[in-house]
């Protein structure tokens, strides 16, 4: 594997010295537990998330419908330039919603966009690469803001203690709907110290919401930014589009047929690099690694920056180039793709990597259908420049949606 150890003197802090799980249970998730807790709520997760459609098809009919209520929306911008963060950050967000609490939200809900501005908040406030990660110490001092952290984690946890409250009370065990359906059967069985607990209920759903909003929603952002800075690819992408489907709904079964839409798309995940930095890991056992003694219980951060910008695999890989994923007969695939990482690897890859390489395929061929992207102003496009939080993630941007 490429990836190198980035901070491997440290060991594991409590959680509550870690801005990152600032108000976290320690040992609880899927993101921080480990050992016995970790194999049953993964394989209980794994097993849910194929219960409720991840990984087949059929789950592509949900997503098409909140692409559709997301055109709707944008289509009322008309011409006029605007920020598309909120509106698209909801609209996936209803994605991972209909899972984990059986139903969407309108865009205008005032809950649901203070929950999603809460969520966007955490992740530009929080950096993995932080200093005080490395020195928790750090925590007091004002300039890494661990108060307004904790604030924000813990308005996040309310709302989720609401919505666990609200399928408590309605709970059929005949009629299981969603993720908190299908934790609260398990926690029907009464079975000593099972690790279905309502804290860790609590903390996977945060876990599943974040991830399953900020980072989709933010390679989706990327890809727009792109298209507006490389036009050409832009006209190929919409020609071959248009070739395919026509103005039809774009379904799973299109994208072998798109192999320049996922070429294009792997590149804005290699250079976007939206999530630099692996889940955390700490070995169970003292090790060597390249000559480092590495002792048990050490804090490890995983840099992904070591594929996606590695010379002997992609050659000039500060340059733009999807084609970079396209073979002689114009097919996606080879070794390229193969190594590339951006849902991480390992036992710990994530969870959700089969629905957001779904929503990527279904809301971008969507986006180029209907609309040509251009900058707010032609001769001052935004920068291809990105800020680093718990994900990197461009600068705020204004675009022009034109209705083809």
């Amino acid at each position: 594997m490429f990836c190198v150890i980035k901070s491997a003197a440290q060991k594991v802090p409590s959680a509550p010295m870690l801005p990152l799980v600032i108000s976290v249970k320690q040992k609880l998730g899927l993101v921080w537990s480990s050992g016995a807790l970790w194999k049953e709520q993964r394989t209980f997760a794994s097993t849910t998330l194929r219960k409720f459609g991840f990984g087949k098809r059929c789950l592509q009919t949900q997503i098409m419908e909140e692409v559709d209520c997301l055109m709707e929306k944008l289509e009322k911008f008309g011409s006029k330039p605007f920020d598309i963060q909120d509106t698209l950050n909801a609209s996936v967000s209803n994605v991972i919603c209909s899972f984990l609490f059986g139903k969407r939200f309108e865009y205008e809900d005032s809950t649901f966009k203070r929950l999603i501005t809460l969520l966007h908040n955490l992740f530009t406030t929080t950096n993995v690469s932080s200093p005080v990660v490395i020195f928790p110490v750090l925590r007091f001092l004002p300039m890494f803001k661990v108060t307004t952290i904790r604030k924000i984690v813990n308005d996040i946890y309310e709302f989720i203690k609401e919505k666990i409250e609200e399928h408590r009370q309605n709970f059929d065990e005949s009629n299981i709907n969603d993720f908190i359906d299908a934790f609260l059967l398990e926690q029907t069985k009464k079975v000593e110290n099972s690790t279905f607990t309502d804290e860790q209920l609590i903390i996977t759903i945060k876990e599943f919401f974040a991830a399953g909003t900020e980072t989709t929603s933010t390679t989706l952002r990327w890809a727009l930014l792109f298209l507006i800075h490389h036009p050409d690819w832009q006209t190929k992408l919409q020609r071959d589009i248009d070739e395919v489907i026509g103005q039809g709904h774009p379904t799973m079964e299109h994208k072998d047929q798109l192999p320049s839409v996922e070429a294009f798309t792997l590149e804005v995940q290699r250079l976007a690099n939206v999530t630099p930095h692996a889940a955390p890991h700490a070995p169970t056992e003292d090790f060597y690694y390249k000559g480092y003694f590495i002792p048990k219980g050490t804090f490890m951060i995983i840099s992904l920056d070591s594929v996606m910008n590695d010379p002997n695999i992609f050659p000039e890989p500060h340059k733009f180039n999807p084609e970079r994923f396209l073979n002689d007969r114009g097919v996606c695939g080879g070794e390229q793709k193969d190594k590339l990482l951006p849902f991480s690897a390992g036992r710990r890859v994530c969870l959700g990597e089969s629905l957001a390489k779904m929503e990527l395929f279904l809301f971008l061929t969507r986006f180029l259908q209907k609309f040509r992207i251009k900058p707010e102003n032609p001769d001052c496009v935004p920068p291809l420049e990105g800020t680093l939080g718990l994900t990197n993630f461009p600068k705020s941007y204004n675009l022009i949606l034109l209705k083809r």
